[in-house]
């Protein structure tokens, strides 16, 4: 549900200079929307995506923190 507001005050100049402004930038940036830049980005370049084994370390790294507890806190 919606509410209708009209307005019939006159911008100032200065609030109208700002609204050009504000156009002109949501112009120039819903233009650049088209690039994915996560894709292409310098960073990624020679990374490779996880395996399928990834989960693996995870474990790992559970474990090894299960063994750490049990070997300091339960002494």
């Amino acid at each position: 549900m919606g509410v209708l507001v009209q307005n019939d005050d006159e911008k100032t100049s200065l609030q109208e200079r700002i609204s050009a402004d504000l156009r002109v930038r949501m112009d120039s940036t819903s233009a650049q929307e088209d690039v994915d830049l996560v894709e292409d980005s310098e960073f990624l370049r020679g990374t490779k995506q996880t395996a399928r084994g990834a989960w693996f370390w995870g474990v790992l790294i559970l474990l090894a923190a299960l063994s750490l507890v049990v070997i300091f806190v339960l002494k």
